[in-house]
């Protein structure tokens, strides 16, 4: 069985109770961190996953809120004495920012015992980054204020779609049928350029296609309950409505 662990849920200026936005997908042999923020080594440790456990880090894009923690986690896998290796995958555009960051922080400095390999896709267009049987996850491009990809993940016929940060995109609309949605939701009813309201996700899709909606990238002292309950009460499509929490877990 796999897992989606919410270890932030938070927009861009994170609040008292919620850490900028990265997700966990666990799955049987394969553990995949979505974006880098917070405490991250905190934050796995105490949903008793270990550092090792973590093979795959993808990056959806390089705002800051999303890649600042991996020096830290970096850190917390030499101090543990790691030696399996990671891949860590970034649109191909952002390579050299992933290069010089490493320059930065002095990582060949560290005596890491183990290796880090750098995986490149083609963030403007739909790419299969893992093919295997049971385990497909392909990126496809999203539209932010900077280059910025969704994911599509495919296991076990189980499909989880995650917009990341970005306004509503079509092309979620041509899946025909989507299991979990994991949405940006930065507000509750204001339309923003680049980014989505609950409100926008709610009325811009094709909800029955989709089993279930979980929001993230949110933001304080917005009305998401109003608004997720008005949904319900005028809506006919019968859809599970999950507003995130930190450290939530979700099984596939």
């Amino acid at each position: 069985m796999a897992k989606v662990y919410f270890l932030g849920t938070g927009s861009a200026y994170p609040s008292s109770t919620r850490d900028n936005t990265s997700l966990l997908f666990s799955f049987e042999n394969r553990n995949i961190l979505v974006d880098v923020s917070g405490n991250p080594a905190r934050k796995l440790k105490e949903l008793k996953k270990s550092l090792r456990e973590i093979d795959t880090i993808l990056f959806t894009h390089t705002h800051i809120d999303h890649i600042y923690g991996l020096p830290s986690l970096l850190w917390g896998m030499w101090l543990e004495n790691r030696t399996e290796p990671l891949t860590i995958y970034v649109d191909e555009r952002f390579k050299v920012h992933l290069s010089k960051w490493f320059e930065t922080i002095e990582l060949s400095d560290w005596g890491i015992q183990f290796a880090i390999h750098v995986q490149t896709f083609q963030g403007d267009s739909i790419a299969t980054i893992i093919d295997s049987d049971e385990l497909k996850v392909r990126t496809f491009p999203a539209k932010h204020s900077v280059p910025t990809v969704g994911l599509e993940i495919l296991y076990n016929d189980k499909r989880i779609v995650y917009s990341a940060d970005s306004e509503i995109n079509s092309h979620i609309n041509e899946y025909n049928y989507i299991d979990f949605l994991i949405h940006e939701a930065t507000f509750a009813k204001k339309r923003s350029a680049f980014h989505s309201s609950m409100e926008e996700v709610l009325t811009s899709y094709n909800l029955q296609k989709v089993n279930s909606i979980i929001f993230v990238h949110l933001t304080d002292h917005e009305p998401y309950e109003e608004v997720c309950q008005t949904f319900l009460q005028e809506s006919k499509v019968g859809n599970d409505i999950q507003i995130a929490y930190e450290l939530m877990k979700v099984e596939i």
